[in-house]
């Protein structure tokens, strides 16, 4: 039988408010030439908005809408840019820079586990 410890430490439970750096290579033919993306953390809350985007419900059917997620998460968990990018700058993103930004970002698949029961795991990141 295990024994259960109650956490004292409540700040494991909360998300970070620290956004984390990414660099992502913007130029297939140079790879010095990047941009830099910061990433808040993200809560149950957030999670169950860009569900709202992602599925929409309309008359008892259900359609996915992946625009709807990647404009959520572009515009809700990317707090900062270098250089400095607009909302809609960052859903105006050449395809190929924006597919680099989107695998730092959790993904629809994920967001699907989680409505079923699970949560987004940090650490099943690439």
């Amino acid at each position: 039988m295990n024994k259960q410890t109650v956490i004292q430490n409540k700040s494991l439970l909360l998300k970070n408010d620290t956004a984390t750096k990414h660099t992502i290579g913007v130029d297939p033919d140079d790879e010095s030439v990047v941009m830099e993306v910061w990433i808040k953390d993200i809560s149950f809350l957030d999670i169950q908005a860009a569900a709202q985007r992602m599925f929409l419900v309309e008359k008892g059917d259900v359609s996915l809408q992946l625009e709807g997620y990647w404009r959520f998460a572009f515009s809700n968990w990317i707090s900062k840019t270098n250089p400095s990018l607009t909302t809609d700058e960052l859903c105006s993103l050449k395809g190929h820079i924006g597919e680099q930004v989107s695998k730092i970002l959790p993904q629809p698949n994920e967001l699907a586990e989680a409505m079923q029961g699970g949560f987004t795991n940090p650490n099943s990141k690439k």
